[in-house]
């Protein structure tokens, strides 16, 4: 993570609305949750098979890496994330590196 990631974001108060995660941390990426609207649809919708085997599998849960978190003017967390989403025949993924998600999308791996 570069240390410029925050740097057109001044603080005026304390505690700050964002935090660096150095290192970071390892996480398991609820993948349905880190693209607006991938939750949606079903293989029973008209899907065709070449497409659910080349496109990319959104119901999975990845591992991932968290690099910092930000607080939203709305009071929701944001966090960081980078991780890959697999496609439908397993063999390859999409790479997503410093993909902005909502919290929920991030579980701590014990």
């Amino acid at each position: 993570m570069t240390p410029d990631l925050y740097e057109n974001w001044p603080i005026t108060f304390s505690p700050p609305t964002r935090r660096i995660v150095d290192p970071p941390q390892r996480v398991l990426v609820n993948v349905a949750l880190t693209v607006a609207g991938s939750s949606g649809g079903s293989f029973r919708d008209g899907v065709p098979l070449k497409v659910r085997s080349e496109g990319l599998s959104m119901d999975v849960k990845s591992p991932g890496l968290l690099h910092a978190w930000a607080k939203t003017a709305r009071g929701q967390w944001i966090c960081c994330l980078s991780f890959q989403i697999p496609i439908g025949n397993g063999k390859g993924f999409l790479q997503l590196d410093y993909h902005w998600c909502p919290a929920d999308a991030a579980q701590p791996v014990r």
